[in-house]
């Protein structure tokens, strides 16, 4: 009853928050966190799924196109697709936005709005080409163009706005950092539970989580940091009061990690990732990239044969998805999907036999 009194936006911003609750995220991901890998693991269970970091700048200018014939929507700008996704995922897919100023960050959250259910701004990469553009961990040390940043996008783009940091080696400069980020108005707060010179192998800080739980009781708190089961989840959540818990590497030794009955064999979770590349047209080198990321055994003739395929038609040969390619796949792949060679040679073999599929600018 005391909710049907509360303002309209009170009520939207509440419900905001919530959807950050109990869930178990699949991570934003460089080169691996694309279509075909949040198609997936939404389909093994995943609540909500994060894209890979997108520099803002990189997407502002882009062309909408639609593909007709399988649904895909992509943001392509000088022949590339920048960032692409699907009517399905609509309502779970988190744009991860790359950024160092807020007006351009704006201008990029605009641009795809249409399209996704929320954007997160990454403030924990510790890549050089992120630091030196004044991107994702470097916004820790200047914690007021961070907040610049998340403050134009909370104002002016009618979807939930997240952030995702690490921790700092002084707990109180953590927690002075977590406090003006929640006074912005985001929805939720993701902390990669390690410092900004940690490295993945180095063992995450799980307790520093809990300080950060305690100082913002009413705002959803996202751990990551060393989920490899989906056991680890509720250890996670019991261990630390975290809200919800997010994956990356976990999903990317076996994607099918978020099925509460367990895990599938990885080579039939990459046959069904392979499918899903191929349906959606997914660039060639980056569905190659996932899949070798994902294979079991790097010593085998088979992942050999794997890492020298140069399209998707021997690709899926050695996947054992020869025929799905030939009854389904090769009408779908358009050109900027497949290597320069292995798009003159279908051109030369197709010119007479099929028309291009249908994209339509939108």
């Amino acid at each position: 009853m005391a909710a049907q009194s509360m303002p309209a936006e009170d009520i939207k911003r509440t419900e905001w928050r919530d959807r950050y609750r109990n869930g178990f995220f699949l991570a934003p991901m460089v080169r691996v966190g694309t279509l075909p890998m949040r198609l997936l693991a939404q389909q093994y269970g995943a609540d909500l799924v994060w894209g890979p970091e997108i520099v803002d700048i990189s997407i502002v200018g882009s062309e909408r196109i639609v593909d007709e014939k399988t649904g895909v929507i992509s943001y392509v700008k000088n022949d590339k697709d920048i960032f692409t996704t699907h009517p399905s995922e609509k309502q779970q897919v988190v744009f991860q936005l790359g950024s160092a100023g807020p007006e351009v960050a704006l201008a990029a959250a605009k641009t795809v709005e249409q399209d996704v259910s929320g954007f997160d701004l990454n403030c924990g990469c510790p890549k050089k080409f992120s630091i030196q553009g004044g991107m994702g961990a470097a916004l820790m040390s200047d914690p007021d163009r961070l907040c610049s940043i998340l403050d134009i996008l909370v104002k002016n783009i009618d979807l939930p706005i997240t952030c995702k940091i690490r921790v700092f080696d002084d707990v109180e400069k953590t927690l002075d950092l977590v406090r003006r980020v929640a006074a912005t108005g985001v929805s939720a707060l993701t902390v990669h539970c390690r410092t900004r010179d940690m490295r993945p192998r180095e063992k995450a800080l799980w307790d520093r989580l809990k300080d950060i739980v305690n100082e913002l009781p009413d705002l959803p708190i996202i751990l990551n940091g060393d989920i490899y089961e989906y056991a680890d989840v509720q250890r996670a959540r019991d261990e630390t009061g975290a809200s919800s818990v997010m994956t990356a590497r976990g999903a990317i030794a076996n994607p099918s990690i978020f099925r509460s009955e367990g895990m599938l064999p990885t080579m039939t979770v990459a046959q069904e990732y392979l499918k899903y590349a191929v349906r959606t047209s997914n660039v060639f080198a980056n569905t190659k990239y996932t899949l070798l990321q994902m294979y079991p055994d790097t010593k085998t003739d088979q992942f050999a044969l794997l890492r020298s395929t140069r399209g998707y038609k021997g690709m899926c040969e050695v996947m054992g998805l020869a025929e799905f390619y030939q009854s389904e796949g090769a009408e779908l792949i358009h050109s900027r999907a497949e290597p320069p060679d292995t798009k003159t040679k279908r051109c030369v073999a197709e010119e007479t036999t099929k028309p291009s599929p249908k994209r339509v600018k939108a």
